[in-house]
């Protein structure tokens, strides 16, 4: 069984809260390699690493979500209980809502903040993202991706690269496609949605039914650029998650 690797990419032994930050479908932990420095002292940031990329390229990548959202619980649980806080982006943000829920459920107290970034609500479907994305080649894959989030990743561009990820993208959307949204109970910390302004994804859905998942403070912000807004203005996204972690 593939199991989930969370990757502390700043070792702070004194640190008395955590944030998880997990990554776009096809992407890696390295995608957060320079994010860590960004954070006080007091805050550790680790990112998931999900099999099938980077270091774990060998390793089978999931396709059913609640084996996945298991070995994440398994992962986690060996961790102390420390505060926690969570920033998913696409595909990363549903995985983020449902650890957060998990956490809620289990200290609720625990529960810092969360993030959810370039992802619509993932209580409605939106026809944008139904295409059946297992019988095209990898021309058409590529073509219905680059429409669906108005552009692919920078690395996509690279031949060698490509070839390698492209497995663990399409593998990530049959991930994402076994997912089935199932109402709970609101969360009670603060919960952000960000978006990028020239995204697809997240022009086509009102971000404000993501205040439906928490009873505290919901705020959402957009950035110029698309999809990889997080890459693009990610000076401006950091400073706008310091503040709020450090005011919770």
């Amino acid at each position: 069984m593939s199991e989930i690797i969370l990757k502390c990419l700043e070792p702070r032994p004194m640190a008395i809260a955590r944030l998880m930050l997990i990554p776009f479908a096809g992407g890696g932990a390295s995608v957060f390699r320079h994010w860590a420095k960004a954070f006080p002292a007091h805050i550790e940031v680790f990112a998931l690493q999900l099999p099938g990329r980077e270091d774990r390229i060998n390793t089978p990548p999931f396709t059913d979500w609640t084996e996945m959202i298991g070995s994440c619980h398994a992962a986690m649980a060996r961790w102390p209980k420390l505060p926690i806080a969570f920033y998913g982006h696409s595909l990363g943000a549903v995985i983020a809502l449902e650890l957060a829920r998990t956490v809620a459920t289990e200290s609720p107290e625990r529960l810092q903040h969360l993030f959810c970034a370039a992802r619509p609500w993932p209580g409605k479907s939106y026809p944008i993202e139904q295409p059946d994305i297992d019988s095209l080649d990898d021309d058409e894959f590529l073509s219905v991706m680059n429409e669906r989030y108005g552009t692919l990743h920078p690395s996509f561009e690279i031949d060698e690269i490509r070839e390698l990820t492209l497995p663990s993208l399409r593998s990530d959307l049959k991930l994402l496609n076994s997912y089935n949204y199932n109402r709970n109970q609101p969360l009670p910390s603060p919960l952000t949605v960000y978006s990028g302004v020239a995204d697809p994804i997240t022009s086509i859905a009102p971000l404000n039914d993501w205040q439906s998942e928490t009873t505290s403070n919901f705020t959402s912000r957009s950035f110029s650029g698309g999809h990889f807004f997080l890459e693009t203005c990610r000076d401006e996204l950091l400073h706008d998650m310091v503040q709020k972690l450090t005011q919770s």
